[in-house]
């Protein structure tokens, strides 16, 4: 929706009037105030990142007229908001209630891709649980999918880069474990798992270099030796491929 710049001016001061007057509260009194003036009122808090406020305008707007020509815009605004303060669950549900009640709307594919941030930012460190990782991978291979001409795609694809490397690690430190426990074969599952599900990023050699490492601890030189070559050649140039011919060239004939 567009506004002059003298009604924004005004929107700017009646909800700069509302924050005075609620003591800062994030739960203003609205009083008579019409859907489109509360939808404003959003955007310009949104805008100031005063979100509490953002939350509480785009709800108005939306309650007072949730078939309006600005609901799309004031749902998406709405789920913006709590996903800026840390509700995701709440984020969640106003970014999927757009996409099952406004199908048709030009921010759909904003909200879809908004909606795997959503998981996105509540994806965890390495050792913990990766839920969300994975969640927020399949929401942006769909959103890439769906919309493959968007010009938010190749920042889906560098998210998705990013947490299949963070699942790589996952995979890679769970290899890590079973070699303190003293389990190489079972180390060797998992070191095997990063190089067939996450080729592409820089935890695969790592863990062909450690393979191999485990196959020199137990005397299996032939083994060690294949798993070598299989390195230097799939990551030629990487510092572990360089580490892999030096330790080759030590193995016992």
């Amino acid at each position: 929706m567009s506004c002059t710049r003298a009604c924004r001016a005004l929107f700017v001061a009646l909800s700069t009037a509302f924050v005075l007057t609620s003591g800062c509260s994030p739960v203003p009194d609205f009083g008579t105030i019409t859907p489109a003036d509360a939808y404003e009122i959003g955007v310009d808090a949104a805008e100031r990142e005063d979100y509490l406020l953002a939350v509480e305008a785009f709800k108005r707007a939306l309650t007072d007229s949730p078939l309006s020509e600005f609901a799309d815009d004031a749902l998406l605004g709405l789920a913006d908001a709590h996903r800026a303060i840390g509700d995701f669950a709440a984020a969640e549900e106003e970014y999927k209630r757009l996409l099952s009640d406004y199908p048709r709307s030009e921010l759909v594919p904003v909200a879809e891709y908004d909606l795997g941030l959503t998981y996105y930012e509540q994806s965890l460190p390495a050792a913990l649980d990766q839920t969300m990782t994975k969640q927020a991978i399949e929401q942006f291979r769909r959103f890439i999918a769906e919309y493959p001409g968007s010009e938010l795609v190749p920042e889906a694809e560098a998210r998705i880069a990013e947490l299949r490397s963070r699942l790589a690690e996952k995979a890679y430190e769970n290899a890590r474990l079973y070699l303190t426990l003293g389990d190489a074969a079972s180390a060797r599952v998992y070191f095997e798992s990063v190089v067939d599900e996450y080729p592409d990023t820089v935890w695969a050699p790592r863990a062909l270099l450690e393979e191999a490492r485990t196959y020199v601890g137990e005397g299996a030189i032939a083994a060690a030796a294949d798993t070598y070559a299989r390195l230097t050649e799939l990551y030629p140039d990487s510092d572990e491929a360089a580490a892999a011919r030096a330790e080759a060239e030590g193995l016992a004939p």
